[in-house]
């Protein structure tokens, strides 16, 4: 990858919120509201890696029960706990909204190319930012359900 300008969180704010746009408006035919972020221990993330010129991660974290109703809707069942259809569904979700964000924010060339989601499901987990990382939280509300998207990154040029 050759080297270009980084984004600012503050764009990289922007790009998230482009990329839910465009996932959720396309996906469910709803505009997402943007509200504070909530980070429970526990519930369902998927996790997918950000590799160039910047590195980190990307994850949506969802409680299961909104987990079984973006599911439900993205494929037209019902689900009453987690399971690996669930699981597939919030990796696909995460993959939409990892691409999108890439799409928005590397209109310059290739900023980032991002990993398969990996699913983690728990009672009693957290996600930890590595030492000189950046880190941005935003909640979205899309179905009656609430998402906190984590962005965590560290560009080529960070020590």
């Amino acid at each position: 990858m050759t080297e270009m300008p980084i984004p600012s969180m503050s764009e990289f704010r922007n790009y998230l919120q482009f990329a839910a746009e465009d996932v959720f408006m396309t996906t469910f035919g709803e505009r997402p509201v943007f509200v504070p972020p909530e980070m429970s221990v526990g519930g369902l993330s998927a996790i997918i890696g950000l590799n160039g010129n910047v590195s980190g991660f990307f994850a949506p974290h969802i409680m299961p029960k909104d987990a079984c109703v973006i599911a439900g809707n993205m494929l037209g069942d019902s689900f009453a706990e987690v399971d690996d259809i669930v699981c597939d569904a919030i990796g696909e979700i995460a993959n939409m909204l990892g691409g999108s964000l890439k799409k928005f924010s590397s209109r310059n060339g290739e900023l980032f190319r991002i990993s398969i989601p990996t699913i983690v499901h728990g009672n009693n987990y957290q996600t930890y930012t590595p030492k000189g990382t950046e880190q941005l939280l935003m909640g979205v509300r899309v179905l009656s359900t609430q998402i906190t998207m984590q962005l965590v990154i560290k560009n080529a040029s960070m020590k």
